[in-house]
C-alpha cells in the first residue's frame, strides 16, 4: 500500500491548519475544528486530543482529554475516566493491563521525540511489542494482535461502547507549555483498517500543528477566550468587528452602562488598558501567558 500523499492530501492539511489558526484565541474551538478536520481527512469517526501533565518516562503523568468529537453526548462521560486509568502507571504496566503495545509506542516517543502509527503497527503481533514507528502495514492479518487488543481493558471499557475499533495515533512534544500532546482518530467496527497513507497524512498534520501550540495557538494557560461568558464573547466579537460601545450595546440589546462594564471586564481579562491594545493583541495573534514565567 502506497505511503505517498497526493497534492489534494497536502492541500487538505494546509487548508485545515489555516482554518485552525484562524481560531487561535479559542482553545476549545481550534481543537474541535482540528479533530473534525482530522476525522474528515482520515475518514475517521471519533477524534480525541489528550494532554499529559507532569509526565516522567518511563511512567505516565496525569492525562486529560482536551477535546473529543464524534462521541454521543451520553457517552462522553466515559472517556476521561477510561483515560485516567493510565495516570502514574509505568508504560510496561499500562501495556500489560490496559492497551497492548503502548509501552513500545512511548519508548519510540521518548527516543525520537515523536511517533505516529496505527493500531496494526502498534500491537499487530499481540505481544505488546509493536514497533510504533509509523511503518505499520495496515493489513490487520495477525489475529493474535486483534485478540490482545479486543480483550484489553481499554478496549472493553471505552472503545467498544463508542463503536471505536481501529485507530491511528500521533504523539508530539509541544514546547509552550512543555508537555506531551496526543491526537487520535478511530474508525468503527467493520470499517477498513488505517494504513500507511493515513499514517503519513496524520504525521504531516501533527508536524504542522505541534510547533504552533503556545506560539500561535492559545491554550488555557494563555490570555484567550477561555473562561469568558457567552455575553463577553459576543461583546468581544463586536469590538473586533469595529463596532463602537454604543453600537455593540444596541446590537446586544444592552444598556450602554452594562456594555461598558463588559468592556472593562474584557480589558481586565486580556490585561490591556485600551481598545487599541485589545485590538493589537488580536492583530498580532501571539498568545501571552496568563501568568508570565519567572526565570
Amino acid at each position: 500500500m502506497s505511503t505517498e500523499l497526493s497534492i489534494d492530501d497536502v492541500a487538505g492539511v494546509i487548508r485545515l491548519v489555516r482554518e485552525v489558526t484562524d481560531r487561535w484565541d479559542d482553545p476549545a474551538a481550534w481543537r474541535r475544528h482540528l479533530l473534525h478536520g482530522a476525522c474528515a481527512l482520515l475518514e475517521g469517526k471519533v477524534g480525541t486530543m489528550v494532554v499529559e501533565h507532569d509526565g516522567a518516562p518511563p511512567a505516565f503523568g496525569r492525562l486529560a482529554v482536551a477535546a473529543v468529537v464524534g462521541v454521543p453526548e451520553d457517552l462522553r462521560a466515559h472517556v476521561q475516566p477510561a483515560l485516567s486509568q493510565f495516570d502514574l502507571r509505568t508504560y510496561e504496566d499500562a501495556s500489560a493491563q490496559l492497551l497492548p503495545g503502548i509501552s513500545a509506542l512511548f519508548a519510540d516517543m521518548v527516543r525520537q521525540g515523536w511517533v505516529t502509527t496505527c493500531r496494526t503497527s502498534m500491537c499487530g503481533d499481540g505481544s505488546g511489542n509493536g514497533n510504533g514507528n509509523g511503518n505499520g502495514n495496515g493489513n490487520g492479518s495477525d489475529a493474535r494482535g486483534d485478540d490482545a487488543f479486543h480483550t484489553g481493558a481499554e478496549y472493553r471499557q471505552v472503545r467498544r461502547k463508542l463503536n471505536a475499533d481501529d485507530f491511528i495515533v500521533s504523539i508530539r512534544f509541544v514546547d509552550v507549555p512543555r508537555r506531551t500532546e496526543v491526537i487520535a482518530v478511530d474508525r468503527p467496527h467493520g470499517a477498513p483498517r488505517f494504513g500507511p497513507r493515513e499514517v503519513a497524512l496524520l504525521k504531516l498534520l501533527h508536524d504542522e500543528i505541534a510547533p504552533l501550540v503556545g506560539v500561535q495557538l492559545a491554550t488555557e494557560e494563555y490570555l484567550c477566550r477561555d473562561g469568558l461568558s457567552k455575553r463577553l464573547r459576543e461583546t468581544l466579537s463586536l469590538l473586533l468587528d469595529g463596532r463602537s460601545e454604543k453600537e455593540a450595546a444596541a446590537a446586544l440589546g444592552l444598556s450602554p452602562r452594562t456594555l461598558h462594564d463588559y468592556v472593562s471586564t474584557l480589558y481586565a481579562h486580556f490585561r490591556v488598558s485600551s481598545r487599541g491594545e485589545l485590538l493589537a493583541y488580536f492583530i498580532h495573534r501571539t498568545p501571552a501567558l496568563r501568568t508570565p514565567r519567572t526565570s
